[in-house]
């Protein structure tokens, strides 16, 4: 079954809504009424029946209403008044006397009944074929010493009658209300839904080559708005990713293709001098350069699709940064030397991170590396350890060749060597940095950079602090 568009599911549960309130309000309202008009009857029988007991009077056995005839007021009121009533003696049960209206209905208590009616409540109801009527029952003492019950009736038709056509109405109110609610709700789907549109018409327009463009907001701050600025946010990371691939492959074919024509230009010349056995060997050995430089790339390449992956898995364990520093102070010293470098490590106490050591390491590692690549013969580097609050911070500190303003914003992009004074003369290929960014990443830090062009730089990784031993490590 094909799934119901949105605008026909709004309009439908707008719809359902609709009826469901007016079919409860319509219940609710017949209610209401049925109770005032209950009421409104049972208030108007109770002070027609205390009035018209003045008029009464009893001469001998038999009851007569005595009042002014030529007083209209009165006569209505008695006349109407009177329109339902019947009188029974209580002692033996007999109707007395009863209205023409009273008998053509052809109704008559028993004495059981008679009795009954006494001790039951003031009010009470009459349902014959012929009326249906509410009737208030009142004993009554004569003057001769006898009592009477006495009964005035109001008819129940007026009420039936108003309830019988609100009920009606409201058969004909629910349906006509459902059907204006289906236009209504279809009409404000389409209202509601055109700004959806407007982005999906828009999201379309948006192609590969368009990454640009973003969508338009219209500034009221609504979900629609939201929705809008967070596929923009999309299209922003989009972009960036696909720049990136863009940059990749650009750079991973230039990197390719360099040691490739070198080894293709040394295997041609080894052919046309195949008889100079120095000279084979010659090149051999700048070819297995060439190819000690292609595995490495590779192999940095694959660490960091395995890494971004999520394919590797750090350990969580307490590192000494100290005594990480001293140690990868120590092992590259002689790499130093031979340019005539200072490299130091400085600390003070120990400073505990949690973390996977040998990643730390590499990450450190590449950092001295490259300060001693961009650090002219006779510079200094040095390794600072310190704390501050509840962070660890490493600094590798170099008075080398600096990093140009342009290129600070992509040193930690991969395969960027954007910098002049960091070409081809240096090697790698542009991958390290970003393995460190990664590590640092991974171990809920943060690295940055401080560098101005002939006077050094300043790479910095940022670490939470080991907790206590009486805290649990996470």
């Amino acid at each position: 079954m094909k799934p119901l568009k949105l605008r026909t599911k709004l309009t439908l549960i707008y719809a359902a809504v609709f009826t469901l309130l007016l079919a409860g309000v319509s219940a609710l309202f017949y209610q209401l009424l049925e109770y005032q008009l209950d009421k409104a009857l049972a208030q108007e029988l109770s002070e027609r029946a205390n009035a018209l007991r003045g008029y009464l009077r009893f001469e001998g056995n038999q009851p007569r209403f005595v009042y002014d005839t030529s007083d209209p007021d009165e006569a209505s009121f008695v006349t109407t008044a009177t329109r339902y009533f019947q009188i029974y003696d209580t002692a033996s049960g007999a109707l007395i006397a009863r209205s023409p209206e009273m008998e053509a209905m052809r109704f008559q208590y028993t004495p059981e009944e008679v009795r009954e009616l006494i001790r039951a409540p003031e009010q009470s109801g009459i349902q014959t074929d012929q009326a249906n009527l509410l009737v208030n029952n009142d004993v009554v003492r004569a003057a001769n010493g006898r009592s009477y019950l006495v009964q005035i009736g109001v008819s129940l038709s007026p009420r039936d009658t108003a309830l019988s056509h609100l009920f009606r109405i409201s058969l004909w109110l629910v349906p006509a209300g459902t059907l204006l609610a289906l236009l209504l709700g279809w009409w404000m789907a389409k209202r509601v839904l055109r700004p959806v549109e407007a982005l999906s018409a828009a999201a379309r327009d948006i192609g590969i080559s368009e990454l640009h463009r973003r969508l338009p907001v219209r500034g009221a701050g609504d979900e629609l708005d939201r929705l809008a600025i967070a596929f923009n946010e999309v299209l922003e990371r989009l972009e960036k990713a696909v720049a990136q691939m863009k940059d990749f492959t650009a750079s991973i074919s230039h990197e390719l293709r360099t040691p490739l024509t070198a080894l293709r230009g040394e295997a041609e010349i080894a052919l046309a001098h195949a008889g100079a056995e120095s000279e084979c060997r010659r090149v051999l050995e700048s070819q297995l350069e060439e190819f000690e430089k292609l595995s490495r790339m590779i192999n940095q390449m694959l660490t960091l699709a395995r890494a971004e992956a999520g394919q590797i898995e750090l350990a969580r364990e307490t590192a000494n940064l100290s005594a990480l520093a001293r140690s990868l102070v120590e092992q590259m010293e002689p790499v130093a030397s031979t340019k005539d470098i200072s490299l130091t490590a400085r600390s003070g106490a120990d400073v505990i991170v949690t973390g996977d050591t040998s990643w730390l390491e590499r990450a450190v590692l590449n950092l001295i590396d490259n300060a001693i690549k961009f650090t002219p013969d006779g510079g200094v580097v040095e390794v600072r350890v310190r704390t501050q609050g509840s962070e660890a911070i490493l600094e590798v500190i170099d008075n080398g060749i600096g990093i140009s303003p342009q290129a600070m914003p992509r040193v930690f992009d991969r395969f960027y060597r954007g910098d002049p004074s960091r070409s081809s003369e240096i090697e790698g290929a542009g991958l390290g940095l970003s393995l460190v960014e990664w590590i640092v990443r991974e171990h809920r830090g943060r690295v940055g950079v401080e560098s101005r062009p002939g006077q050094g730089s300043i790479f910095r990784i940022t670490l939470p602090l080991a907790p206590h031993k009486s805290e649990p490590v996470i």
